[in-house]
């Protein structure tokens, strides 16, 4: 089950650029342990509040309205994770133990403004997403919950962005652009030269915001 939504991350401890970097798109993957029992930030079981917090995130998009609004966010998907595929000795077969909160996000920018972004902003969502597992500090003051994605946050072996020189707000600027221009370039066919001045004027007008 999982809740999705649509970092230069810190450098590591040899001084190099971590994996999950592609040109300005940034990786980051997170996991936690749910507690089992209910505690102050979450006063009813994850195993029992997440699969309603997940439901109705799907059900009402307006609760993740201002996640949705941050562009530089490609995604952002919280996942339960149970079990894990079996891969031979020394792993055990079946289920976990204890169930794991699976956090995975790509986006543009630096990590620390990310995990700021997440703190201001969202600070009663990270604590319905996070309050649940064990260790989360709260969202606010930002250094312990830095401190606690770093702890928890694991480098990807291998990391691929189709456009990695493009920001998420340049390609959907480029998107809008090109739905507009195609439109445009059809409707030009059917015009004579003054109409066409006119339409490209309106068209450079009402396109400056993607250009």
């Amino acid at each position: 089950m999982s809740a999705q939504t649509p970092s230069a991350g810190p450098i590591t401890a040899t001084g190099t650029e971590p994996r999950n970097n592609d040109g300005q798109a940034i990786a980051i993957t997170v996991f936690s342990t749910i507690r089992p029992l209910r505690n102050l930030l979450a006063p009813i079981p994850g195993r029992v509040f997440l699969p309603v917090l997940f439901g109705l995130t799907r059900r009402l998009p307006d609760l993740t309205k201002e996640l949705r609004q941050l562009s530089f966010i490609h995604f952002a998907r919280w996942t339960v994770i149970s079990r894990l595929p079996y891969n031979g000795p020394p792993q055990k077969k079946g289920r976990l133990r204890y169930q794991h909160m699976y956090f995975e996000s790509n986006f543009n920018g630096g990590w620390e403004e990310y995990i700021d972004a997440f703190s201001h902003i969202l600070a009663q969502g990270m604590t319905a997403f996070w309050g649940t597992s064990y260790g989360f500090p709260k969202p606010l003051p930002t250094a312990p919950f830095k401190q606690y994605i770093q702890s928890n946050e694991t480098e990807a072996d291998h990391y691929y962005s189709a456009y990695p020189d493009a920001t998420s707000t340049m390609i959907q600027c480029a998107l809008e652009l090109d739905t507009r221009l195609t439109k445009l370039k059809q409707d030009a066919k059917r015009m004579d030269p003054d109409a066409f001045t006119v339409a490209y004027r309106t068209f450079l007008t009402d396109s400056q915001n993607a250009l």
